[in-house]
């Protein structure tokens, strides 16, 4: 007698929890009820509070006769700051045209964008973001976020325009394009402040920031709700982090800094110390630190990864080997931790380090 075993509800959930996305991908194709049960808020936030600390690693190569740009993509395993070396694996290699090159790479929630191109480099799919049309005007920067609320990815485009004929007048659009939203489109929205963008964007818990100027000389950081996608000022900038900001051959990253946004400037790679300025909503930023007697490699700030203050640093170029430094705030202390990863070349153009990495399982 042949009887219907049933595996409680429960079960199923914390069984599919346990599995890599590329299996879960699959899975979502099996039944209705498992691709509603893996696509859920609730699913998503239960596999999040079980990821450790992890880098996507992007090895680059330029193919400049095919006109082609190559990203390899890897995943570390979690970090462990008692070891020199962090193994990783392969997820998938993915060929860009070109002309993508001269974008920003922005990493979130398991999904790259550069240019007009998002991938997932768990699964190597691509998708392409559809024209925008700029009325004769020119497409400024684009900006990347992860709206947790809603589930959805969402991109900010600022298009330049000039104001009757005059190259010198120029005013501002600002266009949103929703991953999977039907129809495949840029919508247009408001804005009430004027500005113009001086940085690559950070997206943290649902919100896309960007250091700007406002019509009225104010710089400032702005804050994009990807929720109700309105446009706000968050903070103000002091004239200390403005004359470092604007120094010339400064480096500068919006960071994280638990759970605040921060920014990280390097006045120029032959000095060797970086300072790190905090926002506050409503506020004018503060200095928080200095990170003094760098080595000298051209670091590049990537993360504050504890509440000791624990900075990881990064070459801004390296084709030899992957490597971070990791510095101990309370030693005072550098150590440098390399990458294992597993190529035929023994070089690369260029590198790239996201930290925090998580498999999406985005079908794009």
């Amino acid at each position: 007698m042949r009887t219907n075993v049933v595996v409680p509800l429960d079960l199923q959930i914390e069984i599919l929890s346990r599995l890599p996305s590329k299996s879960l991908v699959r899975f979502m194709l099996v039944s209705k009820s498992w691709q509603e049960i893996i696509s859920s808020k609730s699913f998503i936030r239960l596999r999040s509070l079980t990821w450790p600390l992890r880098f996507l690693l992007v090895l680059k190569e330029f193919d400049y006769q095919k006109g082609r740009l190559t990203f390899n993509f890897f995943s570390s395993s979690s970090l462990s700051l008692s070891s020199t070396s962090i193994s990783t694996t392969f997820l998938s290699k993915i060929t860009f045209p070109l002309r993508q090159a001269g974008h920003p790479i922005y990493y979130v929630n398991g999904l790259i964008n550069i240019g007009d191109i998002i991938c997932n480099p768990c699964t190597g799919k691509t998708v392409s973001l559809p024209k925008l049309a700029a009325s004769g005007g020119s497409i400024g920067r684009r900006f990347f976020g992860y709206d947790p609320v809603n589930n959805q990815y969402k991109v900010l485009c600022i298009t330049h325009h000039n104001l009757g004929g005059h190259a010198t007048l120029q005013f501002n659009r600002y266009h949103v394009f929703t991953l999977g939203a039907k129809p495949k489109k840029w919508r247009f929205i408001d804005c009430g402040i004027p500005h113009t963008d001086w940085s690559s964007c950070l997206c943290i818990d649902g919100f896309v920031y960007y250091i700007a100027s406002t019509d009225a000389g104010l710089m400032c950081l702005m804050k994009f709700d990807l929720s109700s996608e309105k446009l706000n000022i968050f903070a103000r900038a002091s004239e200390e982090m403005k004359a470092s900001f604007s120094h010339f051959n400064s480096y500068k990253t919006l960071i994280n800094y638990h759970g605040k946004v921060a920014i990280a400037i390097q006045r120029s790679h032959l000095v060797p110390s970086i300072d790190l300025f905090v926002f506050e909503e409503g506020k004018q930023e503060y200095k928080a630190k200095s990170f003094n007697n760098l080595p000298r490699l051209n670091l590049r700030t990537k993360c504050v990864i504890n509440h000791m203050d624990d900075t990881i640093f990064a070459p801004v170029y390296s084709e030899s080997e992957a490597t971070i430094i990791h510095h101990d705030f309370k030693g005072h202390s550098f150590k440098k931790m390399k990458f294992e990863v597993d190529v035929k070349k023994d070089w690369f153009h260029e590198t790239n380090y996201f930290v925090g990495y998580v498999e999406s399982l985005m079908m794009i």
